[in-house]
């Protein structure tokens, strides 16, 4: 009678211990308001860390820059109200096991000086004088800005992110992409940092600097400055180009033509990937629906 008590009494227990319930793991987006800098105005970085980041034997992890921070991730603070939703297409590629762990640096432009910080700026001061002048009045080129907004990125938010975050520090783990203009400055700040960035993804890349029918004076600069520039890289950097064939697009295919095969017909042996996508307007639509093929090029192993 005894040993049916005990029995029971186990098997009452046994009933009543509950098991710890594993804990779920979330990405999430954290912003950084007003993040300050000595080279350019203050603007928002927003970081997203997916689910896997948050594991405890989580290795470091690849970054991404990308420009043009308030399209990267949500609608409500995207241009026209649509996304690029790289947060979702970045944690669904990592879940498949398609690119290696990975996080995005969303750096918000800066409205009015959009233009002054994209414009690659060695290349634009080659121009004479009395055309920067006219490009600068129309797009409000005042003060030239790039190569303090890369400053900005290379000297204070990729310390800070990699010290405030499990990353790769060296170029071969640091990616930028852009869309536009955001396309010319990705360009621009993997020939002038080489020994920061890995690759860059230049999406619908703004090349004539304008944004109506040739003849225009940039591209001759920005192509010779590609031309003189693109031996820096080595057989290790990545450089991927897109354009769509609608819309502003359509402006593209003799510039981008004419970029890849400088490229082409250069020394460097390292990856280069330029593709045209039928029927693809210049807007976030048309680049969300396509950034899975920029961050695979990008982040995958090779």
């Amino acid at each position: 009678m005894k040993a049916l008590c005990y029995l029971t009494c186990c098997l009452l227990l046994a009933g009543c211990t509950s098991t710890p319930k594993e804990e779920v793991l979330v990405s999430r987006i954290e912003t950084h308001e007003a993040f300050a800098s000595e080279y350019v105005d203050a603007r928002n970085v927003s970081v997203f860390l997916p689910r896997q980041y948050f594991e405890a034997d989580a290795p470091p992890f690849r970054v991404l820059y990308m420009h043009d921070g308030q399209n990267v991730f949500t609608p409500e603070t995207a241009y026209g109200g649509v996304a690029w939703e790289a947060d979702s297409a970045l944690q669904a590629m990592m879940d498949s096991g398609s690119i290696p762990p990975s996080i995005i640096v969303a750096i918000s432009n800066n409205g009015m000086k959009r233009y002054a910080e994209y414009c690659p700026e060695k290349p634009f001061l080659a121009l004479d004088s009395s055309v920067q002048d006219s490009v600068s009045a129309e797009y409000n080129l005042e003060k030239k800005l790039a190569d303090e907004y890369l400053l900005f990125i290379t000297k204070e938010l990729k310390p800070f992110i990699d010290s405030n975050y499990k990353t790769y520090t060296d170029p071969g783990h640091t990616f930028m992409m852009g869309s536009s203009m955001g396309g010319l400055i990705s360009c621009y700040a993997l020939l002038e940092y080489p020994d920061v960035f890995g690759g860059a993804a230049c999406l619908s890349t703004h090349w004539p600097f304008s944004h109506s029918p040739g003849p225009h004076p940039f591209p001759e600069v920005m192509e010779d400055y590609v031309a003189q520039t693109i031996s820096r890289l080595d057989s290790t950097h990545r450089l991927y180009f897109d354009y769509g064939t609608v819309t502003l697009d359509s402006l593209y295919p003799p510039y981008q033509q004419r970029v890849d095969s400088i490229i082409d017909a250069s020394d460097w042996n390292g990856d280069h990937l330029s593709l045209q996508f039928i029927g693809a307007e210049h807007n976030e639509n048309s680049w969300k629906a396509r950034i899975g093929t920029p961050l695979s090029f990008l982040l995958k192993n090779w």
